[in-house]
């Protein structure tokens, strides 16, 4: 009976031991596919139930209009718990495409934060004190600089933990969400009249260019016989977007054109 008594208390130790040494591991960095990608989560190995307690968490600063080809994109990932009793933050993400194929690069200036395979991941995860929610700033994702077919919308995969810093894997609680985008389809702006810049009559269907041209959209200057463009605002044209005049067209320039 002793000896019984023993192995039980030897057992118990070693599950308490194991339990606080996944934790602490994990808090240095979560381990691989607990996205919600492929329907794993971080509830694997801490305890609770997802989405429950009424917290919650969501990401701001990824393009809700489009991505644009190549361009670099700073984003932030908010852990929110419903009660100010959490002490300790972790955060995993990535991205997919329609294949379901990784899909762009993620970078940080964050310490806390750091490339995890495919993932950005929490590093050495933030303690607080007692509070409702903590904020996982400078993390960046940088579009496919050649999106393919399947790359026209992607989804972002994101977990969130809030935990209670007691050196184990129980009284956490894990929030998960989606966020898609598409990439942002080009537009081109004709300047089919007679004067200026400036007046939605002269281009085709009324439709001006932005002051700053981005993206891969396009910019056509093409007056009839006889007319011209007169380009009499700040026009700027930012790497990868176009500027064509057409061949015997007459262009004016009394504003300022900037073509970086």
């Amino acid at each position: 009976m002793k000896r019984y008594f023993s192995t039980i208390l030897v057992l118990s130790f070693l599950l308490i031991f194991f339990s606080s040494f996944t934790a602490f591991i994990f808090s240095s960095q979560p381990p691989q596919g607990s996205t919600g990608a492929a329907n794993v989560y971080c509830t694997q190995c801490h305890s609770g139930a997802l989405n429950s307690a009424g917290g919650n968490v969501e990401v701001t600063g990824l393009p809700d209009a489009g991505y644009t080809a190549g361009v670099t994109y700073t984003f932030s990932l908010i852990n929110t718990h419903s009660v100010a009793n959490r002490r300790r933050w972790g955060f995993s993400i990535e991205a997919r495409n329609a294949s379901n194929q990784v899909v762009g690069v993620f970078s940080t200036t964050n310490a806390n934060a750091a490339i995890n395979g495919n993932e950005l991941s929490h590093l050495s995860a933030i303690s607080t004190g007692l509070q409702a929610s903590f904020t996982y700033n400078n993390l960046k994702w940088t579009a496919p600089a050649n999106p393919g077919v399947a790359d026209q919308s992607i989804t972002f995969y994101f977990v969130g933990l809030a935990a209670d810093g007691g050196g184990s894997s129980g009284g956490d609680f894990t929030y998960s969400s989606t966020k898609s985008i598409t990439l942002l389809q080009a537009t081109t702006y004709t300047f089919t009249g007679n004067g200026n810049w400036n007046n939605p009559a002269n281009w085709s269907n009324n439709s001006m260019p932005p002051a700053i041209l981005t993206g891969k959209d396009v910019i056509i200057i093409d007056p009839p016989a006889g007319s011209e463009c007169i380009l009499n605002v700040i026009q700027r044209v930012e790497s990868g977007a176009t500027f064509t005049v057409r061949a015997a067209k007459q262009f004016k320039i009394i504003g300022d054109l900037i073509i970086n």
